[in-house]
């Protein structure tokens, strides 16, 4: 069984340590981070590797760790998205992406649609997607929350989360469901979500 985990990092070198405890903990096959906050020439933990498309401009903000020693085949997304993404092969060959898509610019179903259509299939979006929407266990609906509704329901796509909520605003004490996971069909019945402590979440399939 391989364990993926998700985790918007809010500043790679700030959270380095705590990500290696996590690294030699769990021994983990995939990493998708978001908000990453990196500059160029930024290493990887020892015993991986760091795929990040963006570099240090604006910040690379979605990034894969990736195991060493597992095969792997990056891809090039061409999107304007803060977006990673390779075909990995574990117990079984799937493409992973990890995806930041910042609060404030209106996102377009035209550029998700470019994006998803460059995965190859089977497929896992691991994002923090700012969106909000009560069937993932957020109190309000906003228009990205819509649009995303929209989006997966036109393509067959399935969110993975359970309703648990990932994300704590330490300021207003408010909690929300922006994190996402989005899966092709035919490998979303394989998996398992669940929420830890709101930093990270972990898939098992």
């Amino acid at each position: 069984m391989d364990t993926v985990v998700q985790w918007n990092i809010r500043g790679f070198r700030s959270n380095f340590e705590e990500l290696k405890l996590l690294l030699n903990r769990s021994q983990l096959a995939v990493v998708a981070l978001q908000e990453c906050r990196l500059g160029e020439g930024q290493l990887p933990p020892r015993g991986y590797t760091l795929l990040l498309p963006w570099g240090g401009s604006p910040g690379g903000e979605a990034a894969l760790l990736i195991r060493n020693r597992t095969r792997f085949s990056e891809i090039d997304l061409k999107t304007d998205l803060h977006a990673a993404a390779a075909t990995i092969s574990l117990e079984k060959t799937l493409t992973f992406c990890s995806l930041y898509l910042p609060p404030n610019p209106r996102v377009l179903k035209l550029s998700l649609a470019e994006l998803f259509r460059r995965l190859p299939k089977p497929f896992l979006v691991l994002g923090d997607f700012h969106a909000h929407s009560p069937a993932r266990g957020d109190s309000r609906r906003d228009g990205r929350g819509r649009v995303l509704e929209e989006f997966t329901a036109e393509n067959d796509l399935i969110i993975l989360n359970s309703g648990e909520q990932t994300f704590v605003h330490l300021a207003y004490h408010s909690t929300s469901a922006i994190d996402l996971a989005v899966a092709s069909p035919s490998i979303a019945a394989e998996c398992s979500w669940a929420a830890h402590s709101y930093l990270y979440f972990v898939f098992t399939f």
